[in-house]
């Protein structure tokens, strides 16, 4: 996936998702915070109780939050990676009771996410990515399940 299509599609897919909700200026202010905790984790490593529960109740939104953190130009390094997976795990770990957006609960950004990592990542990361990818898509399954 080219990082153009990449850039495009978590440009457009965040807005629809959340315009629709009565609370759109709230998830506007969830998505700003969890930006600025992504951002925090991401560069320094530092992860807190407070960054595991607002990215447990995070779902997709996380995986937003993720993007808007990341470097300009896309690259992580292995240390960045483990930082990221960490909070894109985190943000699915308790779908089916801490996520209350459906939206949220469909991992359409954090699959673009995954496989942007996978692709531009370090190569020795795959198997991390795609471990992380596994869990997303069993909790997903867990939480429709769970309706």
């Amino acid at each position: 996936m080219n990082r153009l299509a990449f850039t495009l599609a978590v440009a457009f897919l965040p807005a629809p998702m959340h315009s629709q909700e009565c609370g759109a200026s709230l998830s506007a202010k969830q998505l700003a915070n969890l930006t600025e905790m992504a951002r925090r984790v991401i560069e320094t490593g530092a992860y807190t109780g407070w960054d595991e529960k607002a990215f447990e109740r995070a779902g997709d939104l996380g995986s937003i939050a993720i993007v808007r953190a990341l470097p300009q130009d896309g690259s992580v390094n292995p240390v960045q990676m483990r930082s990221v997976l960490l909070l894109v795990r985190e943000s699915f770990s308790c779908l089916d009771r801490c996520v209350q957006s459906s939206d949220d609960k469909e991992p359409r950004v954090t699959l673009l996410l995954l496989e942007h990592l996978r692709e531009h990542g370090p190569p020795d990361t795959r198997s991390d990515v795609e471990e992380v990818q596994t869990f997303v898509l069993k909790q997903t399954e867990v939480a429709r399940h769970a309706k």
